[in-house]
């Protein structure tokens, strides 16, 4: 074949490919962007990383201009949709390694190689993780939970609750930038609950500069607001920056109207329980659950005893063992 006529087959390939691609990647709109790159440990970063807290250096962007941070403010609207964990699928397994969103995280966050439970590699039986909450080391996977940095009930009551199950699905599961989901001491997650920075910071400090960032970021980078409060937590917790950094709060127009939410009336002289609720929203064996999770102390008590009660705990709702579970609700 003549060189003239290889090349024009050879253009002529390319560019249908090319409007191949072009046609998929139309149906398939890309996850939301961080509004600059954040900042986590590299596998190389971790074999080499301090192993005691106090030497433990907190993540800072690593850009020395100035960093701008813009947040949309509004309040929570009455009437609000009921929030349901269910609906905000996790963990999956998004590239179909065996390894779920939870794993992948704690792979990507251990500061050594991790151990794996059985030969198939799917589950991690241990590594050496630093908690950014509260200064302590981690070998146990078991006393981790994967928190997701703003929580899934946060995210709803901030706009998400509009979104479709695949969005909250991807929401869920985000590993397409560091620090949505991170690995912390699970009773300090049970702690922060679905709470904002109004009413949870983390005990340490020297991380609430990297708390607020990421904080900032995520609902910036997924469209959602924050109400007046929690802007002005996040503007606190920036002022310990080191780095010159701002927060441009800006009010949320053009908010989508609420859905109409109309509830069935009971039977007369019939009353849903509080058991018969968590039974219907809530499945006790599933593997991420937390105190945020709840409404009221009671829903929470009923689930607690409903998957074991202070003889299993298996989600860890009773942190100091006294049978109360979730007492921050009561």
């Amino acid at each position: 074949m003549k060189a003239p006529a290889a090349r024009a087959i050879a253009c002529l390939l390319a560019l249908t490919l090319s409007a191949l691609y072009a046609g998929c990647a139309a149906t398939d709109p890309p996850l939301p962007q961080a509004p600059f790159p954040l900042t986590a440990p590299t596998a190389s970063a971790a074999a080499t990383a301090p192993a005691s807290a106090a030497d433990t250096p907190t993540p800072q962007p690593s850009d020395t201009d100035a960093l701008a941070l813009t947040i949309s403010v509004a309040p929570i609207p009455q009437g609000l949709p009921e929030y349901n964990r269910s609906d905000w699928r996790h963990w999956i397994d998004a590239d179909r390694d065996c390894q779920d969103a939870r794993q992948e995280a704690l792979i990507a966050e251990s500061r050594a190689p991790v151990r794996y439970a059985r030969p198939d590699r799917c589950r991690v039986a241990s590594g050496d993780w630093f908690g950014q909450y509260t200064g302590e080391r981690f070998t146990d996977p078991g006393d981790l939970d994967i928190d997701h940095m703003v929580p899934l009930a946060n995210a709803h009551r901030s706009g998400g609750w509009q979104w479709s199950k695949e969005r909250k699905r991807d929401y869920a599961n985000d590993l397409s930038y560091p620090n949505h989901l991170i690995a912390v001491q699970s009773s300090a997650n049970r702690r922060k609950g679905s709470k904002g920075p109004e009413d949870w910071k983390p005990p340490r400090r020297e991380y609430w500069c990297q708390y607020a960032t990421d904080w900032a970021a995520v609902k910036q980078a997924w469209g959602l607001t924050a109400t007046q409060r929690e802007a002005a937590a996040l503007q606190d917790m920036l002022d310990d920056c080191e780095r010159p950094t701002t927060l441009t709060i800006v009010a949320a127009d053009d908010l989508p109207p609420l859905p109409p939410t109309p509830t069935p009336a009971a039977s007369e002289g019939e009353a849903q329980s509080p058991s018969s609720d968590v039974e219907l929203r809530f499945d006790p064996h599933g593997p991420d659950r937390d105190c945020g999770d709840f409404q009221t102390h009671a829903q929470a008590q009923a689930f607690y005893e409903a998957a074991g009660g202070p003889t299993q705990d298996p989600h860890r709702l009773d942190a100091d063992g006294d049978g109360i579970a979730c007492a921050s609700l009561r």
